[in-house]
């Protein structure tokens, strides 16, 4: 019983030991921002991570402190701990890229097509430009049409400046419709892309190849689809049409 005691009081010991080893003791926040002012956003969000001050780095994960800035304008670009008390995290600002109109108001996601703020006009609240009008998009597809609009920015090397909305064709009622998605440009073309779920990376690829191609004034209206014709063993192709 003695022995049995010793040994009780010699793991207390040691567990509080290991606790006070690896609590946190610092949180080091890098950001990555394109706002002049963000001195005060910064602060409150490196002060909402405090909270993970004197806990177990053990029990630490990205997800507890994606958690913890959730109602804030940054997410993680990275996240590394130092053993035994360091975590280290850099913040990137959440980019503010679409909006959407609801009842008179629009609502404005990121560029991941997470939700931000609400505002009376379409107008970015980094450089005052339109964000890029989504319509005919269920609010719950948001996310996947923002991954679709980041290939279509690595293509095409921009996004807002270069297209003013984005819509979805969709005629549900209709069967065997095809599916569009088409990116309006601001000097007039449309990009439409058929059955845009499938093969999407593709099809934009080529929209952007054939794009190269046109002339300035073909850019100025018109439609350029991209597409995939014979089957499932055909060919990801693109034309453009005056139409």
């Amino acid at each position: 019983m003695v022995a049995f005691l010793i040994g009780l009081v010699f793991f207390a010991a040691l567990v509080i030991s290991l606790g006070m080893i690896f609590a946190v003791k610092n949180i080091n926040v890098k950001l990555i921002t394109y706002a002049d002012e963000y001195a005060e956003s910064y602060s409150q969000t490196k002060n909402s991570l405090n909270v993970f001050k004197g806990e177990s780095i053990m029990f630490i994960g990205e997800e507890n402190i994606a958690e913890a800035i959730t109602d804030s304008r940054y997410s993680i670009a990275s996240f590394e701990k130092i053993f035994p008390c360091t975590i280290n995290v850099t913040l990137k600002e959440r980019l503010e890229t679409f909006a959407v109109s609801v009842g008179g108001f629009y609502s404005v996601y990121d560029s991941d097509g997470k939700f931000l703020r609400s505002s009376v006009e379409n107008a970015n609240a980094n450089d005052g430009s339109p964000n890029v009008e989504l319509t005919g998009i269920a609010i719950e597809n948001l996310s996947y049409i923002a991954g679709i609009a980041s290939c279509f920015k690595d293509n095409f090397k921009a996004l807002r400046s270069i297209v003013t909305s984005i819509n979805l064709d969709s005629r549900p009622e209709v069967e065997g419709y095809t599916e569009k998605l088409v990116f309006n440009m601001r000097c007039g073309l449309k990009i439409q892309i058929d059955d845009y779920t499938r093969y999407t990376n593709e099809k934009i690829l080529s929209a952007y190849e054939k794009f190269c191609t046109l002339t300035d004034r073909q850019k100025l209206g018109g439609t350029l689809r991209s597409y995939r014709m014979g089957g499932e063993e055909g060919i990801i192709n693109a034309d453009y049409s005056v139409y």
